[in-house]
């Protein structure tokens, strides 16, 4: 497996699956049931897949607005206890309904950790092959995984507020369609492009074209920054990597998102 490419197929993962240097990591989450993930994975998984949790593991457990990016020391402290080391290739995976595989891989990239991928399709691809899954819990051996420099993937709510200012940026609206309509209101300018709309119906990537019309259709260039937000960063995080995988590599994710900007009666917002 290449180190550029956001997603790999099943069959590619298949044909590594016992490498010592490639880690499966099952973050199956629902947004209403905090532990449904990891009881999905006790009653199986694909082979020596760890767990980690979003909120639990993979997210700051002090910040105010939660689920927020794990610090540095936090995120090496878990990756080395799930067996990740700096040099592992990582393959995340969920159910596709919360693309917390996306979000994963996100984070690892911010963290500079780029061999780090999102199995296309997911688990529901896996089982339809027919490919193996248990329900065995492995205890993988700690790895020593260095503290990592940041990247420039992520978006606070100051840089928002100065692309917002300054212009040149476009502003990309993630939400899926009902959580946008909940909300009633977005970021000033913002262009649509619900995460939902880059999978087909079977949760695999869609084919390059129809990725690069959708991004065009958003009002995403290849050459001009874009900030993604959603609710909470999730589905931002899954066009953060359907797009880079066609090569649109000046993006940065909001992380606090809606939850955040929504929350701020001093941020500006547009009724839909």
């Amino acid at each position: 497996m290449s180190s550029s490419p956001a997603f790999i197929g099943t069959a590619d993962l298949a044909s590594r699956l016992t490498s010592p240097d490639v880690r499966v990591v099952d973050v199956r989450w629902e947004l209403d049931d905090e532990t449904a993930g990891e009881r999905a994975y006790a009653a199986g998984h694909i082979p020596g897949a760890v767990y980690l949790s979003w909120l639990r593991d993979l997210s700051s457990d002090t910040d105010p607005i939660q689920g927020q990016l794990a610090e540095p020391e936090r995120f090496a402290r878990v990756l080395g206890a799930a067996g990740v080391g700096p040099d592992t290739t990582v393959v995340a995976y969920d159910d596709g309904g919360i693309y917390m595989a996306a979000r994963l891989v996100w984070a690892l990239r911010q963290y500079g950790h780029a061999k780090a991928h999102v199995l296309d399709g997911g688990l529901p691809a896996w089982r339809r092959e027919g490919r193996p899954i248990t329900g065995e819990v492995i205890e993988p051996g700690p790895r020593e995984y260095p503290v990592p420099l940041a990247r420039d993937l992520r978006a606070t709510k100051d840089d928002v507020i100065a692309a917002l200012d300054q212009g040149g940026t476009a502003i990309v609206d993630c939400r899926m369609d009902a959580t946008y309509g909940a909300a009633g209101a977005h970021i000033p300018g913002a262009t649509r492009l619900p995460a939902p709309v880059l999978f087909d119906g079977d949760g695999l990537l869609r084919a390059p074209a129809d990725l690069r019309e959708l991004a065009e259709r958003a009002g995403i260039e290849r050459d001009r920054p874009a900030i993604l937000y959603c609710g909470g960063g999730i589905s931002a995080s899954a066009a953060f990597v359907a797009l880079r995988e066609i090569g649109f590599d000046r993006l940065r994710v909001y992380d606090g998102s809606w939850t955040e900007w929504g929350a701020d009666p001093a941020t500006p917002k547009e009724s839909h």
